[in-house]
């Protein structure tokens, strides 16, 4: 898997602002946004600050957080983690289920939809998700690994092709 990837971030511990902040400023100039190379640097950049957002909402303070940013020729992957409680992952793998199950367009009308009524649906309590699956324009990756009897560690998996 990783060799022939190039790393650009990888990053475990505590996300909170301050280390969000210093991210992004190094993703930044990895991805040598300003100015724009293409789009999917800009949807890389987009879907990593949308996946840190879920992070720094579903982390607590003890709990520890992982980023991995890889290139290959073809694709950009990211990899995001964070502890999350047993009680909320059938939920959460419920909505990750639903929307792996749509195409683009269909996403899209969803996200709409939620956009102009301002609430959530079945599918989306919020709109991040659906934002990354529609940017990615591919299928989401994802895995829940027990921890213990209250913990697991929730890992998404977000690819992204290089055009």
């Amino acid at each position: 898997f990783m060799s022939d990837r190039n790393i650009l971030i990888a990053f475990t511990g505590h996300m909170d602002h301050k280390v969000t902040t210093s991210l992004l400023k190094n993703i930044k100039s990895k991805l040598n946004l300003f100015p724009a190379r293409n789009s999917a640097d800009i949807k890389v950049y987009s879907i990593l600050v949308e996946s840190m957002e879920n992070i720094s909402k579903h982390a607590s303070q003890q709990n520890r957080a992982m980023l991995l940013l890889s290139k290959t020729e073809t694709t950009y992957s990211i990899v995001a983690g964070n502890p999350v409680e047993n009680k909320n992952v059938p939920a959460l793998r419920g909505r990750l289920e639903k929307i792996s199950k749509l195409d683009n367009s269909e996403l899209k009308k969803i996200y709409r939809d939620k956009l102009i009524s301002g609430q959530g649906t079945e599918i989306s309590g919020g709109l991040g998700m659906l934002d990354i699956a529609i940017k990615s324009q591919n299928k989401l990756k994802y895995d829940f690994q027990p921890l213990s009897e209250l913990m697991s560690f929730y890992l998404l998996q977000i690819e992204i092709n290089i055009q």
